[in-house]
């Protein structure tokens, strides 16, 4: 256990020497595995579609001839001949498969027939109208990569490729237990909690906000020991500070509970802990909504990543305004507006007052920040 604040670096190399990973990845079925993260890049097993597909109804040919003899038709889903004679054609349908030498279909208002001969009215009517085999997927061909979120509609398309299972990873499941006598007996959630739990959902996470517990070791530990059998990863909020009530270190510890570290040297968020509780990770954010938010970007992504899950986060360059210069050893977490000018990207800080929900309504990113940065230099922006 750590008794002094931590650098941000110190912090990260604690956490993945308590986690053991162990990837958390299984097959799922095609449409079950909607909103996970693909856990292995996608590949077409075969060409979509297997053969070439017309487009309209009309006449397949494989040669620009005068007149063609009408053989018959290919119906919907009916593998049609190999190989088109050149003096040759067959009536087709939108979504017809073809021979694999098709040149042309012919639109039926193109071409006259007479005594079972085509006969194509002008130049123009020889137009292609139908896709190859392979045009929405060639064998493989990686149609979806590791990382990205599986959406419906990536899932429909990977289903008419004939895919039916993809590998994903498992979503965490992240309890979060707000803490603070103040908060209960409110009407509806916890703010903070609340926030939590939508950044949470949106790094493809399955999050769940308990009702608020009062500043009392008791409760607070049975609460704890309620999570530790449900979820992944626990988060609290609130009661992490100085004060006599606060009192969630001490919860943690009586239900047994191990203190890996309790203070990094962010700010804001200088008071969160990591805690070990029945083999899962337990993160005491602090109850201030941008010292959680704040810690929560910097802390959780790690631990999910130490423990085998996977994450989704959005950064983009942009150009800093302003410089920044932070004190050796301390990392800030600035929120920021990202604007547009001109066709480049300005990363603007906010001035953002303690304890104020402003944030919310007007930043767009975080900056993740250590040492001096000098106005004009190129930042890693977190869209958040």
């Amino acid at each position: 256990m750590s008794k002094e604040a931590l650098t941000l670096m110190e912090a990260k190399m604690i956490i993945g020497s308590e986690l053991k990973e162990n990837p958390k990845i299984k097959q799922a079925p095609l449409f079950e595995g909607i909103n996970h993260i693909i856990a292995e890049d996608v590949v077409c097993e075969k060409n979509f579609p297997v053969l070439p597909k017309s487009t309209m109804d009309g006449f397949v040919v494989s040669s620009k001839r005068e007149k063609y003899f009408i053989k018959g038709e290919i119906p919907l889903k009916v593998r049609p001949p190999y190989h088109l004679k050149a003096e040759d054609t067959y009536q087709v349908y939108t979504g017809s498969f073809l021979p694999i030498n098709s040149l042309y279909v012919i639109k039926k208002e193109m071409a006259s027939i007479n005594q079972g001969m085509l006969l194509p009215v002008t130049e123009t009517a020889f137009e292609k109208n139908f896709i190859d085999a392979g045009e929405d997927c060639k064998k493989g061909e990686t149609v979806i990569e590791k990382g990205k979120v599986l959406s419906p509609r990536a899932a429909s398309f990977l289903s008419m490729a004939g895919i039916k299972r993809v590998k994903v990873y498992k979503m965490p499941k992240v309890g979060i237990l707000p803490v603070g006598t103040e908060l209960v007996g409110r009407t509806g959630p916890d703010l903070t909690g609340f926030i939590i739990k939508r950044f949470a959902e949106s790094m493809i996470s399955s999050a769940e906000l308990m009702g608020p517990v009062p500043d009392s070791v008791d409760k607070i530990s049975r609460a704890i020991l309620k999570l530790a059998k449900k979820y992944d990863v626990l988060l609290t909020i609130g009661g992490t500070g100085a004060s006599n009530r606060d009192l969630t270190t001490d919860a943690v510890l009586a239900s047994g509970g191990k203190l890996v570290f309790k203070g990094i040297k962010i700010q804001p968020g200088r008071t969160t802990g990591f805690f070990i509780f029945n083999g899962r990770p337990l993160i005491a954010l602090p109850g201030n909504a941008q010292a959680a938010v704040t810690a929560f970007f910097v802390i959780l992504p790690e631990i999910f990543q130490k423990m085998g899950f996977a994450t989704i986060s959005t950064k983009e360059k942009a150009v800093l305004k302003k410089s920044i210069e932070v004190p050796e050893g301390w990392t800030r977490v600035f929120f920021a507006k990202i604007l547009n000018h001109n066709g480049c990207k300005l990363a603007e800080i906010l001035d953002v007052k303690p304890h104020t929900l402003r944030f919310l309504l007007e930043s767009d990113a975080l900056l993740i920040i250590s040492g001096r940065v000098s106005e004009g230099s190129l930042v890693d922006a977190l869209l958040i």
